[in-house]
């Protein structure tokens, strides 16, 4: 059995193997900058996600002399460093990722030089990187928060507003063409706060077994009003026209127009 684990083509074999780790996580990248991920079942992807993920670290520590494994090592910890940026708020997504990249770039047998240099370059990325992303984000992402109305936000939040009707919205949010739908977003500021009625694309999205891969960054705010904890009354009267009224405010129609300059910079909370 000795013999077998220390076959060198057998390590190399495993060792290109483990590339479809690197491009399982560069994948995860691309799609959480261009998309949002909703899993059929979140707690089935987290114990997937990080089975696949000991599972591949074992394998590259056992192949981690090899040439291949070095170089994932070297490269792994770049696209953790995207995944981090696009996916702040859910470190499930790169938590996992990032303690491979770090156990296997210290434990490859990569020359002591060659990790001093490429480390110094990812201690720098990742501090400069992160540093120039938070002050991004509060210089241009602005104070507020705010919250997509659902049966799962925060229940502080969703306590200012009629639960039941916000579901009854959200059921009824999709326009009868199928090309928009809408959805209330509550905002909290320094002030009175904001309802918003958005509206965003409905024809876009990729649909997989397991997840949906959700388009963002195209979206057009209808209607805003000017305190929190009102529940609008919405209602679409064509495949483009939509109808609202606040309270007991009178009912008002927004035409949409075609939405056609992405925000991709969405994940710094730039308002676009």
């Amino acid at each position: 059995m000795k013999s077998v684990l220390s076959n060198k083509w057998l390590q190399f074999g495993i060792s290109l193997l483990t590339t479809a780790y690197l491009a399982l996580v560069g994948i995860l990248s691309y799609w959480t900058f261009l998309y949002e991920i909703r899993f059929k079942n979140e707690r089935t992807f987290e114990i997937i996600y990080i089975g696949v993920s000991v599972f591949f670290l074992i394998l590259m520590f056992y192949s981690r002399k090899m040439l291949p494994t070095r170089i994932i090592s070297m490269l792994l910890l770049f696209p953790v460093f995207l995944l981090i940026l696009f996916n702040f708020s859910r470190p499930v997504i790169y938590l996992p990722p990032l303690i491979v990249g770090v156990i296997l770039f210290f434990a490859c047998s990569a020359g002591e030089s060659t990790k001093v240099i490429v480390g110094t370059v990812y201690i720098l990325l990742y501090v400069v990187g992160l540093v120039i992303f938070m002050i991004a984000g509060t210089l241009f992402g602005g104070s507020s928060v705010e919250t997509r109305l659902t049966a799962d936000s925060p229940a502080e939040v969703l306590a200012e507003y009629d639960a039941a009707k916000i579901d009854n919205l959200n059921a009824m949010s999709v326009s009868p063409g199928g090309e928009y739908r809408y959805y209330i977003v509550d905002v909290q500021d320094n002030s009175r706060g904001k309802v918003m009625i958005v509206v965003e694309p409905n024809n876009l999205d990729k649909q997989y077994r397991y997840f949906t891969l959700v388009e963002v960054g195209y979206s057009q705010r209808v209607a805003i009003h000017s305190s929190r904890g009102v529940t609008p009354d919405v209602k679409w009267i064509d495949s483009s026209t939509i109808s609202y009224a606040f309270g007991d405010g009178e009912w008002k129609t927004s035409t949409i127009t075609p939405m056609e300059d992405k925000n991709y910079l969405r994940f710094i909370n730039i308002r676009g």
